[in-house]
């Protein structure tokens, strides 16, 4: 199914077996008011302008879906998901579920995000700075729902040279994944993974970085890292610093380590991969190497 709209409209569609849906909106908001779904083809929503998804996308399928906003490169038009909406799909592939928002020309829109779930393994791909764009929005999310990838990736990205954020300080970005990265500008990183999970970060600015795993080991697999901001890392379990925290412009780093209270929650890191001041709460074990 392939329909071009010229002006903005509301898309009630769904299709069966392999058949692909592919919706696109010259200009105006393209809205998603009903479930569409396909069986195992892939669904490709594109807009000129803003996409606002108030229903469930994907359904049981196997395919892939892919959403581009604002790919006119200018304005403030966003990708968002009201209280209604959800992404679903079986897809384990890397490229289960990709969010596009603004263009290379441009464009100052956000992505706020609800309830999105891949099959386990497959990656949720964020990205503002489509384009290499440089002046892309925030990525939110609304309080209590999630980003579920099981044991995949999950990858967020604003551009580095603005004020954009990843979550905020009262609404962290909720994850399950195995794999966790994000790149943000001043307005920092605020990411809660519920179960363990490698991470990679970086901020710019007084960007802050905020980590936390409700349980499971928090990994730093990459080099984590913002202008003068403060970095917080926090887990119910052990946390394992496998590369470099902080740097010359960074502020305080905080590690809180077996933050539940029970079993034997360790940091363990490789001398020499936390900069600059920090602070370490918890068992801590350095290993030279």
């Amino acid at each position: 199914m392939f329909i071009t709209e010229t002006n903005g409209g509301t898309f009630n569609v769904s299709t069966t077996g392999a058949g692909p849906i592919s919706l696109t909106n010259t200009t105006g908001t393209l809205t998603i008011a009903t479930p569409i779904s396909t069986g195992s083809g892939a669904i490709t929503l594109s807009s000129g302008d803003a996409v606002a998804l108030n229903a469930n996308v994907g359904g049981a399928t196997t395919g892939t879906v892919t959403i581009n906003a604002n790919t006119n490169g200018a304005g403030a038009e966003s990708f968002t998901m009201g209280a209604g909406g959800s992404i679903t799909t079986t897809n384990a592939t890397a490229g289960a579920v990709a969010i596009n928002v603004n263009a290379a020309a441009g464009g100052t829109g956000g992505a706020a995000l609800q309830n999105i779930t891949v099959g386990s393994g497959g990656s949720i791909t964020v990205a503002t700075n489509t384009g290499g764009n440089t002046t892309g929005g925030s990525i939110t999310q609304a309080p209590g729902t999630l980003l579920n990838a099981g044991t995949g990736t999950v990858s967020l990205v604003t551009p580095a040279a603005g004020t954009s954020g990843i979550g905020t300080a009262g609404a962290n970005i909720l994850t399950t994944a195995g794999n966790i990265t994000a790149t943000a500008g001043s307005g920092g990183v605020f990411i809660t993974e519920s179960d363990g999970a490698s991470f990679t970060a970086t901020a710019t600015g007084a960007g802050q970085i905020s980590l936390t795993s409700t349980a499971g080991t928090l990994t730093i697999a990459g080099p984590t890292s913002t202008g003068s901001g403060a970095i917080t890392l926090s887990s119910g379990d052990a946390i394992a610093v496998n590369a470099n925290v902080g740097g010359a412009g960074s502020s305080l780093i905080t590690i809180n380590t077996n933050t539940d209270g029970s079993g034997r929650g360790q940091l363990h890191h490789e001398c020499g991969r936390v900069d600059h001041d920090h602070e370490c709460h918890g068992r801590t074990r350095c290993d030279s190497t």
